[in-house]
């Protein structure tokens, strides 16, 4: 197992540390998982994402190749851009979902869930003019997200943070340390994604929790993470989505250009848009507050209709949240269901087929 280069800070945080994606990280820090919870809805929190994995694609081939990848379209995107996509295999089924970001002429960095991933990517590169380099071990991440993120980012950097656009970044000093800032992020709150050479982790860390004092900033550890961005309606890859999953189905259709050029798995996801999909993914607000787990099973009366690919207790709605997967037939808004625990018990729940909160994706978009 890794550390990350917040390991030490978030001891002095109370972090109760777990094995997770190959890394020590923060179950839980001693504020607890509500305070981390509603502190990002509500204000700002800072979480550490070390353990995102960052590979860089550079050479004449660089765009051709992010083409031949990526579902989605990188043709016309400019240098500071970001754009979310899927990967696929030939037959359609996510490799995972990631964002690619458009850092020079033929230069481009891809950040996705899991490190395993270099290896496809390297196989793929092996016919094109490019070389790509897996640099996850020498840069890091901290997510800096809430309404009042930009309050405290703002007077430790060299650039104004108005000026960076929704899914773009800029390169910019914090306290003269470079690092490239990202609107964007994993809770569905406005704010940042600070990407920087993973030896300057704790002199960040230790910079943004003071700065963020004055506006009651909290750690964000793993718990409140899987909270927020499922009621958000974001995809963890490994739990809402595998090899055997399909951006349709997962509900990202919206990432998948078929008006580009041949990519890889074009034709199988060309033929399942045809012959529709066997299952959609929906969100389950579990009313007795239970929380369900992945792998618990969906019922309309004794009729089986789906599975739970996440759960968890929402503070936002003071209740168990989870994502599933269900029969097409069945992803009905406010369709009342039961899920079965795996305690034996069933708990009852309504099925929503958007995203729990800020469905229309607003609060992203705007600082307070």
């Amino acid at each position: 197992m890794k550390k990350t280069p917040f390991y030490a800070s978030g001891l002095e945080y109370g972090a109760k540390m777990v094995e997770l994606f190959g890394y020590y990280l923060p179950w839980e820090y001693s504020a607890g998982h509500s305070r981390e919870h509603l502190g990002t809805r509500e204000s700002v929190s800072l979480c550490d994402l070390d353990y995102m994995a960052e590979f860089v694609v550079e050479g004449p081939d660089a765009l051709r190749l992010i083409q031949m990848l990526a579902t989605n379209d990188y043709s016309k995107k400019t240098i500071g851009s970001v754009q979310y996509t899927a990967m696929c295999d030939e037959d359609g089924q996510m490799i995972d979902d990631c964002t690619i970001w458009c850092l020079d002429n033929n230069k481009y960095m891809i950040i996705s869930g899991s490190e395993d991933d270099y290896a496809w990517i390297s196989k793929q590169a092996k016919s094109y003019d490019v070389a790509t380099t897996n640099v996850t071990d020498k840069h890091t991440t901290l997510a800096l997200q809430g309404p009042k993120a930009n309050r405290v980012l703002q007077p430790l950097v060299d650039i104004d943070l108005s000026t960076i656009g929704y899914y773009r970044f800029r390169p910019a000093k914090i306290s003269g340390i470079e690092c490239i800032i990202a609107r964007m992020g994993y809770t569905g709150e406005a704010g940042f994604e600070l990407h920087f050479a993973s030896t300057e982790g704790e002199t960040i860390w230790n910079l943004v929790m003071k700065a963020g004092q004055a506006y009651d900033i909290v750690p964000c550890a793993q718990a409140a993470l899987e909270s927020l961005r499922q009621e958000a309606g974001y995809l963890l890859v490994g739990k809402d989505h595998d090899r055997s999953t399909n951006p349709f189905e997962a509900g990202i259709g919206f990432a998948v250009k078929f008006g580009k050029e041949n990519f890889i798995g074009k034709a199988a996801l060309q033929r399942i848009v045809r012959e529709g999909v066997t299952r959609r993914m929906v969100w389950l607000d579990i009313l007795s507050g239970d929380v369900a787990e992945t792998g618990d099973k969906i019922f309309v009366g004794d009729r089986e209709i789906g599975t739970v690919t996440s759960g968890s207790f929402s503070p936002t709605r003071k209740r168990g949240t989870a994502m599933a997967f269900v029969n097409p037939a069945h992803a009905v808004p406010s369709l009342d269901v039961t899920v079965l625990l795996d305690t034996g018990t069933r708990s009852n729940a309504k099925l929503s087929v958007m995203p729990l909160y800020d469905p229309g994706d607003t609060r992203t978009k705007n600082f307070a």
